[in-house]
């Protein structure tokens, strides 16, 4: 049975989905944000956008994490889009496909989730996701295939 995730999702989560849907980032701090999460992240794959939340350490922590996944997009962080977001917050642990702040205030949860979120769709801060660079490609022969011309079944 296929069910829609949204269907198991209280009245509280669909509204921080709704608002993850405007803003661009999720704010998962409710009860349990797993299934949140799992909403979220399907809906950004669907429209090849970076997953971008923030959650608190505990609920009553007065830190919390900001985390961003590229996995559900066909692009990577550049150089320059990688020092960007390490520009964001200090001590910022990432990688071209992934990025994770620890130890940052609640109070600036939302402002740095939202950063994170404009400078990694930003033209200049991501480059496709290809096995091959670019250089290589171009120096490839086009293959070309010759296809018969269709017969009738009769002949």
């Amino acid at each position: 049975m296929n069910v829609h995730p949204e269907a198991q999702l209280t009245g509280r989560q669909r509204r921080r989905l709704r608002l993850a849907r405007e803003n661009g980032y999720l704010n998962a701090a409710c009860r349990d944000p797993r299934k949140l999460l799992e909403a979220y992240s399907r809906w950004c794959w669907r429209l090849r956008i970076p997953v971008v939340w923030s959650e608190r350490h505990s609920p009553r922590s007065r830190y919390g994490r900001v985390r961003l996944d590229l996995y559900t997009t066909a692009i990577r962080l550049t150089a320059a889009g990688q020092a960007e977001l390490q520009d964001l917050a200090p001590r910022a642990s990432m990688s071209p496909h992934d990025a994770r702040w620890e130890h940052v205030p609640v109070r600036d949860l939302d402002r740095i989730a939202a950063a994170v979120f404009r400078a990694c769709t930003r033209a200049a801060n991501y480059q496709p996701n290809r096995g091959y660079p670019p250089a290589f490609l171009a120096g490839m022969p086009a293959k070309v295939f010759v296809m018969d011309q269709p017969r009738a079944a009769s002949a």
